[in-house]
């Protein structure tokens, strides 16, 4: 025979555990207040004036720099329709390949760009966490417009693995130690 206390105890954990899922579902559909292709510093640009007009309309993006900016964001977000729309048909990867299960990305730096005509380039490093592990993605980005708008045609990458310590400072860029960043996450 089963306890009434049990029953109502494992009726409250379901519940419990129905509004956590939920609650975390709906966090993560909302965008985020600093724009993630920004540095973690209070001077950094909102995303809502940053990358969420390029997300919104990718003729947006008047520079290659600022199409970089705005792919790095949709790679954080998990923004799929925009990454395609962004890369040269190709080569575009496929939307399984892209919506699989990738790095965190933490941080973007912008080393350089130009544009000369209807060609550009932007060279950048991109740090991120996966399988344990901070990596940084040094890369040489192609770009295009294509007469209505820039688009991603390819790149030269170096792929590093970051060896970070305690005390050094966060590969996030947030200015804290690793231990009191990302190390604690």
């Amino acid at each position: 025979m089963v306890c009434l206390s049990s029953v109502i105890h494992m009726a409250a954990s379901l519940l419990c555990c129905i509004v956590q899922l939920s609650i975390g579902s709906m966090m993560s559909s909302v965008p985020p207040k600093i724009c993630p292709c920004q540095p973690a510093i209070s001077s950094a640009w909102r995303y809502d004036d940053c990358c969420q007009p390029i997300h919104a309309d990718i003729c947006c993006a008047d520079s290659p720099e600022r199409l970089m900016r705005a792919r790095f964001s949709a790679f954080c977000l998990g923004l799929t329709d925009f990454l395609i729309d962004s890369w040269d048909t190709t080569s575009c990867p496929s939307r399984a390949s892209l919506e699989a299960l990738g790095p965190r990305w933490l941080a973007l730096e912008v080393i350089e760009s130009e544009q000369c005509g209807n060609d550009g380039m932007v060279r950048f490093q991109a740090t991120f966490f996966e399988q344990g592990n901070f990596q940084q993605l040094q890369e040489l980005s192609r770009f295009r417009h294509d007469g209505h708008h820039w688009r991603y045609i390819d790149g030269d990458a170096t792929w590093l693995t970051l060896n970070v310590g305690r005390n050094d400072a966060c590969p996030c860029q947030s200015g804290k130690k690793m231990k009191r960043c990302c190390m604690t996450k």
